[in-house]
């Protein structure tokens, strides 16, 4: 079999998925004490699928395809991570105050970081190819 990494990742399910799998991950690993620094490594990562997200729009084939595919994705993956930091927090015995929202307001940056990057891959291919 022929697995490539590089087609897997090229999607936006299998990044998601990813992130979905390695935000628990780390706040196992890493211990926060207490639930906001828990949210703190769950929107760093957030903020670190966003960017890998938004880089890989630069090799897509169908751009306006990948682009709105991912923002259904990350709407799926901020509902996802919202249950799973629940059940994390709870395994973890951490106290939390269950307002987790305002770490995520991020997200409204999601179209713009991907519109840009469209913008900036139409006018290279428009002025230098």
């Amino acid at each position: 079999m022929d697995w490539n990494l590089y087609l897997y990742i090229q999607k936006p399910t299998y990044q998601a998925l990813l992130f979905l799998l390695l935000t628990p991950l780390l706040i196992l690993i890493i211990q926060p004490k207490n639930a906001d620094m828990a949210w703190g490594i769950a929107t760093f990562t957030f903020v670190l699928y966003l960017i890998v997200n938004a880089g890989l729009l630069w090799l897509a084939d169908r751009p306006w395809r990948y682009f709105f595919y991912s923002l259904g994705c990350t709407v799926v993956y901020l509902l996802l991570i919202a249950i799973s930091m629940r059940i994390v927090l709870r395994l973890m015995r951490v106290e939390s105050s269950e307002e987790s929202a305002m770490a995520f307001l991020i997200l409204i940056y999601q179209p713009f970081a991907l519109l840009l990057v469209m913008l900036v891959k139409w006018l290279v291919t428009r002025w230098f190819i």
